[in-house]
């Protein structure tokens, strides 16, 4: 299959892009969010909400996929007509490409972390192995990185699998439903969306040239069930251990180097869309080549992998549950809209609802995320469309 770039009008099929979707919907990472989730709420009341919050992430990234294939513009292309190619694009790409390079330090630091101790190495040796065959693996091209998809599934499937085994989990799910209430809803969806809201507003760089609307629904389902079986794996895992980080699961139990290993090759896909995304912000912002993007996305996620930056992966997810969501609400709701909002408008409803989305979560709010969507809806259709009200009234 040759490869294709936007210079050529070469369509593919949607299996030629489902191991983006596929990785982000089950690796270590996702395990680790539904751990998390198990830490604040019971698992009855997480197996009735997570479905709905792989619903709503699925729903945008799909919605945004569309566009950006019917448009045959990847991420840097629509950020440029949605908020500008001036200052708008470049803050959008610079947030993504550090987005990218905290999910590549996570899953660095994890698979660091389990190379170390499959191998009796220093962290930092396990890390640097991990980041450097990531650039390599990433010299392949898209393509030929995306035929790993079904080697990375397994691995994950099996990693769960062992996990599960390793600790003898014995879900108990209560009859009752406690918490299970408005602000749990928004809580859990906001943080599902927050997971995979980084792939959903770049979800455009792996539809862009897919042959039909249907290639990407097809892609945007595998994400969603493997997305619910993940999280549920992870907040079974939780129930059992009292821990979210999979790497600390595993090394404690009995199947610790099986389960490593499989958790070493399940990462290969998430970091590797990332790095293709990542790479295509960095070229957008610099005058880096696409193999300079890459070497100093993987350099930053060698130094952050070695100091165990996966443990910091759920401050991470709420920083950026409150300036991505209200991005990409912004760049869907100008997409639709007639007449298409201004750039000043699109940029300003971004920017103000990350500023409230921000000041939310610092308050120590929950529904952080929730509240940015609104704002940007709200500010984007007020500056859009209350000049043209008030100019209708006064003839």
């Amino acid at each position: 299959m040759p490869e294709t770039d936007q210079s050529h009008s070469i369509s593919v099929s949607w299996y030629w892009r489902a191991g983006a979707w596929i990785g982000i919907g089950i690796n270590p990472a996702s395990l680790s969010v539904g751990g998390g989730l198990a830490s604040q709420l019971p698992l009855s009341t997480l197996l009735l909400l997570m479905p709905i919050g792989a619903l709503a992430v699925t729903s945008l990234a799909v919605a945004e996929g569309t566009i950006g294939r019917r448009r045959r513009e990847p991420l840097a292309k629509r950020a440029s007509s949605t908020f500008g190619p001036g200052m708008g694009a470049g803050l959008l790409n610079l947030v993504m490409a550090l987005g990218v390079i905290g999910w590549g330090s996570f899953h660095v630091g994890i698979a660091g972390f389990s190379v170390a101790h499959l191998f009796h190495l220093p962290i930092w040796l396990g890390a640097l192995a991990v980041a450097s065959l990531g650039f390599i693996f990433s010299e392949w091209g898209l393509n030929r990185w995306n035929s790993l998809v079904w080697i990375t599934t397994m691995a994950a499937v099996g990693l769960a699998l062992v996990a599960l085994v390793a600790v003898g989990a014995a879900p108990s799910v209560e009859t009752t439903t406690p918490g299970l209430g408005l602000h749990s809803l928004l809580w859990v969806t906001g943080s599902v969306v927050a997971y995979a809201i980084l792939f959903a507003l770049r979800s455009s760089d792996f539809t862009w040239d897919l042959n039909t609307d249907s290639d990407v629904f097809k892609d945007g389902l595998s994400l969603f069930i493997l997305l619910i079986i993940s999280l549920s794996i992870g907040a079974i895992l939780y129930q059992a251990t009292g821990d979210w980080n999979i790497a600390d699961i595993l090394a404690k139990t009995h199947l610790a180097s099986l389960g490593q290993l499989f958790l070493i090759v399940s990462v290969a896909s998430p970091v590797l869309s990332g790095l293709h995304s990542g790479s295509l912000a960095l070229v957008s912002l610099t005058s880096l080549s696409k193999r300079q993007s890459v070497g100093l996305i993987c350099t930053v996620n060698f130094i952050l992998g070695a100091i165990r930056f996966d443990h910091q992966l759920l401050p991470f997810l709420s920083l950026l549950g409150a300036v991505l969501p209200t991005a990409l609400v912004v760049m869907l709701a100008a997409a639709t809209l007639r007449p298409k909002p201004s750039r000043t408008a699109t940029l300003a409803a971004w920017l103000l609802a990350s500023g409230v989305a921000i000041l939310f979560k610092l308050q120590g709010g929950l529904i952080h995320i929730a509240v940015g969507v609104f704002v940007s809806i709200v500010v984007l259709l007020t500056i859009s469309y209350l000049p043209i009200r008030l100019r209708s009234l006064k003839s």
